[in-house]
C-alpha cells in the first residue's frame, strides 16, 4: 500500500490546492520510486514476484526475484559508491542490503508458508495442473501429483509432506 498511499497523498494535496514547496513533490516522488524498485523486501519486488508467479511456479518465481533483487541491489550499490559518494545513500543502501540478505535467507520459510496455507485452507481454484514435485506448485492452480504412476490430490500430497 506504500505506493498507493504516496499517489493518493499527492493527489489530495493537488485536489485541495494546498500550497506546498517544490521539494515536497520531489520527496514523495523519491519515496514512490524507491519503493517500486524491483528488490524483494520493497513493494516493487513483491509486485515482480506476483507477476513472475503467473509464468512459473511459486518456488521458481521466488528464486528469480531473489536473484534479480541481488543483481539490482549490487548495481545500485556500485553506482552510489562510484558516482554519488553520499553518506546517506550509502547508509540506506547498506540497510537495504542487510534486508535483502535476510529475505534471501528466509526464502525457504516463504515457500513453506505458501505450502502451509494451501494445506490448512480449502481454496477452490478453477485451474488444474498435473505436477511431479512440490516445487512445481503454482498460485491459482489446484494440483494433482503423479507419484510412481499414481495420481494423488494436492491435499493428500501436502498431508504426506507435513506429517
Amino acid at each position: 500500500m506504500g505506493p498507493v498511499t504516496q499517489i493518493v497523498f499527492v493527489f489530495l494535496i493537488d485536489y485541495f490546492h494546498f500550497q506546498v514547496e517544490n521539494y515536497f513533490y520531489t520527496y514523495h516522488f523519491f519515496i514512490l520510486s524507491f519503493n517500486l524498485l524491483p528488490i524483494y523486501p520493497l513493494d516493487g519486488g513483491k509486485l515482480l514476484h506476483l507477476i513472475l508467479a503467473y509464468f512459473c511456479s511459486f518456488y521458481q518465481s521466488l528464486k528469480y526475484v531473489f536473484y534479480f533483487s541481488i543483481f539490482i541491489y549490487f548495481c545500485i550499490l556500485f553506482y552510489i559508491i562510484l558516482f554519488e559518494r553520499n553518506l546517506i545513500f550509502v547508509l540506506i543502501i547498506s540497510l537495504l542490503g542487510f534486508k535483502v540478505y535476510k529475505e534471501v535467507k528466509q526464502g525457504n520459510y516463504y515457500f513453506q508458508k505458501f505450502l502451509m496455507e494451501r494445506y490448512l485452507y480449502n481454496y477452490s481454484f478453477s485451474k488444474v495442473k498435473k505436477v511431479t514435485e512440490i516445487q512445481q506448485m503454482r498460485r491459482d492452480y489446484y494440483h494433482y501429483f503423479i507419484v510412481q504412476g499414481n495420481i494423488i490430490s494436492e491435499t493428500e500430497r501436502l498431508s504426506y509432506y507435513f506429517s
